[in-house]
């Protein structure tokens, strides 16, 4: 069933580190990563949008033809797509997935919706540092002014907000399922988890 709620699919990275356009790869069949993290989000949202970079507009069209939502200018890194996305969300909250992260998997979701609580600024998952992450997880709309307030600090990340914030936790039985790809290494052992789990 779906939740009334936005489903946000990061994808402003620029993917320096890899090497490549990380929203374009593939691992589950012929799905763009992009498209993979917007077939998920569009399972359980009311509402699916992409968040990105102005200049990406147009290379982050997706099959979903969902809306593109530009981050915030003059705040770095996710937290510009996230403060963006739920100033686009109105009233709505906002499930963040970004989209390199693909080992996460529908149950993933549904298990984060399932134990998500309302009344706290956040919901998500313990990752394999024991801290939060903050790049699948649903943030509330109480958030944003907090979430405003910080980045005209200085202060960009998200996992910081986390931490001081109200926020539910929820613990993975595998945190590894939370690994993001961000550098070759990274790419190949996604790619080998996800050849283990296909046999």
């Amino acid at each position: 069933m779906k939740r009334n709620i936005l489903g946000l699919a990061l994808a402003g990275g620029t993917g320096s580190r890899l090497g490549r356009d990380k929203a374009a790869l593939t691992f589950h069949g012929n799905f763009s990563q992009l498209d993979y993290t917007l077939a998920v989000l569009n399972t359980f949202c009311s509402t699916i949008a992409i968040s990105g970079r102005a200049d990406q507009r147009y290379e982050r069209r997706s099959s979903w033809a969902p809306p593109f939502v530009s981050d915030v200018d003059g705040v770095e890194g996710p937290m510009s797509g996230v403060i963006a996305g739920l100033r686009f969300a109105g009233n709505l909250p906002v499930l963040v997935f970004a989209c390199d992260m693909p080992l996460v998997d529908a149950s993933l979701v549904l298990k984060l919706l399932c134990q998500r609580n309302p009344e706290k600024r956040a919901s998500c998952f313990i990752g394999q540092d024991g801290r939060p992450e903050p790049l699948l997880a649903v943030y509330e709309p109480d958030s944003l002014k907090e979430l405003e307030q910080l980045s005209h600090d200085g202060i960009c990340s998200l996992r910081q907000y986390l931490e001081r914030a109200e926020v539910e936790h929820i613990y993975c039985k595998s945190s590894q399922l939370l690994a993001s790809v961000n550098t070759p290494e990274d790419l190949d052992l996604a790619k080998e988890q996800i050849a283990k789990e296909s046999v």
